[in-house]
């Protein structure tokens, strides 16, 4: 169905500043779940809020329809992050908190597709709920949560839209394989034994066996793995020592690993612990390696999902703003939803030169080009109105 419709764009603007003035981090949503209701109470759309996992609310439209269902995703969340934008009447006001992933748009876009698809209720044929996401960013992660309780067993398939400054204003992308790696969290802890620092001898250096570690860790990454695979193994925090007069009786190490193969991420975490328990030995240390949990899986468009969403962006994009999206070493919770229903992940260019909206996501100077706003919503609609009646090969 091609359907010309209206979009309120300057609420969909209004709406994506209140939410971005107002950050919030990970479960702690209360204010921006609160912006979410009031808006879906003013459209009419029922709801549920805290039924799958604290602060999430879940909206249906046409409820009554108990055939093929399809969902759509945003998530909630900031980030712990400086908002560097004084120029901007709309930046953070929470010192410390910044929404620099984009969230702020995919709720405000989510909220605006919710408006246009009730409008047109009973033209659909098909259940769609709208899934307003916590803890995207953190853990535990609210997509395994909202999985673990359920959200997805009378859902069909699952579609999400996330911004980025990468692409210029209004192109689509996205891909019918992987879109997002696997990831998980480590923390290294190296003990030592603390001596003078003129008698190195008789001392067990903590630091120096962690520098060994943080070596070898590049060592792995560029001589061991497959150029063609994606493997990142990253320390990003090494804490050793407090005095210039004794050498550190402990270092500790906190980082990550990311990898676009799932297999891959096994053999990671085995060759990290590898690596640290042999240093260990040589240097005399006592070792510990923590995880953060079973890492977060990797984040796979369905095919028959990506070639039917990819004819509906063409529709609203042309051709020439349709690319293909290289799979990212970044993680997506989204991915959670995947390994129960099939999925598609697509992304919307917001990059403009002229404006300044140009950086990259998670930095303090992250902001976007909001006339591209209205494009995500008209693709959620087209999705729905081209697919309401279900999609070949699922």
């Amino acid at each position: 169905m091609d359907r010309n419709f209206p979009v309120d764009t300057e609420g969909l603007v209004a709406l994506r500043r209140e939410i971005h003035m107002h950050p919030e981090l990970g479960w702690d949503l209360d204010n921006t779940c609160a912006i979410v209701c009031r808006e879906l109470d003013r459209i009419g759309i029922s709801y549920e809020r805290d039924t799958y996992g604290r602060n999430s609310v879940v909206a249906t439209i046409n409820p009554h329809l108990e055939g093929f269902t399809m969902a759509l995703r945003a998530d909630m969340d900031a980030l712990p992050i400086q908002e560097r934008n004084d120029d901007k009447p709309y930046r953070s006001q929470i010192d410390g908190k910044m929404h620099a992933c984009g969230h702020d748009a995919h709720t405000a876009m989510l909220i605006k597709t919710a408006e246009v698809l009730y409008g047109m209720r009973d033209e659909i044929t098909c259940r769609v709920k709208l899934i307003f996401q916590p803890s995207e960013e953190s853990r535990p992660s609210g997509a395994g949560v909202l999985c673990a309780n359920g959200v997805m067993k009378d859902i069909d398939c699952i579609a999400m839209c996330h911004v980025n400054c990468g692409d210029r204003t209004h192109v689509i992308s996205s891909n019918p394989g992987v879109t997002n790696s696997s990831s998980v969290a480590f923390k290294i802890t190296l003990g030592g034994v603390s001596v003078h620092v003129a008698s190195p001898h008789l001392c067990v250096d903590a630091l120096a066996a962690g520098v060994r570690v943080y070596n070898g860790i590049q060592t792995i990454v560029s001589r061991e793995v497959d150029p063609f695979d994606t493997v990142v193994m990253a320390v990003c925090k090494m804490h050793a020592g407090s005095t210039v007069s004794t050498n550190a009786d402990e270092c500790i190490l906190e980082g990550s690993i990311r990898c676009i193969n799932d297999n891959s991420m096994a053999w990671a975490r085995q060759r990290l612990e590898k690596l640290v328990r042999m240093t260990a030995e040589e240097t005399g240390t006592t070792w510990s390696l923590t995880w953060s949990g079973e890492p977060l899986p990797s984040a796979h468009n369905t095919p028959a999902m990506y070639e039917a969403f990819r004819r509906s962006a063409i529709k609203v994009v042309g051709e020439d703003y349709f690319k293909i999206l290289p799979p990212s070493p970044g993680a997506e919770d989204f991915a959670y939803y995947e390994k129960e229903k099939p999925g598609l992940l697509f992304g919307l260019g917001l990059r403009n030169q002229e404006k300044g909206t140009v950086y990259p996501a998670h930095t303090k100077d992250w902001d976007i080009d909001e006339d591209g706003l209205e494009t995500g919503v008209r693709v959620f609609v087209q999705f729905i109105l081209d697919n309401m009646n279900g999609i070949a090969g699922l």
